[in-house]
């Protein structure tokens, strides 16, 4: 059985990038009303991606991002509202390598 090539960095990169901008055309403006995002989306992105690449578990994120219970309650929401599912569409999802 032959082993797929995995994407360079470059190449997952790229990825993540036209990820993130799909999902910022989604998101609401971050001026809304009420209490304001304690966390950048960005960074909140970020780590749901680094979890999901690395497999490393919510609660052993590390601490240069968000508290892991922010960044599963984003994805929750996220997959919740079907913004996840909408934003990877044609693409395959980061997975553990």
């Amino acid at each position: 059985m032959e082993e797929q090539a995995r994407p360079s960095v470059a190449e997952t990169h790229e990825k993540t990038e036209l990820v993130w901008q799909r999902l910022c055309a989604l998101l609401p403006a971050d001026d809304r009303l009420g209490r304001p995002y304690e966390h950048a989306r960005r960074v909140v992105f970020d780590a749901i991606v680094y979890v999901m690449q690395t497999n490393c578990g919510w609660r052993n994120l590390p601490s240069e991002f968000p508290p892991w219970q922010t960044v599963y309650s984003q994805l929750r929401h996220w997959r919740k509202s079907g913004i996840w599912e909408q934003i990877w569409i044609g693409l395959e999802q980061p997975h553990p390598a």
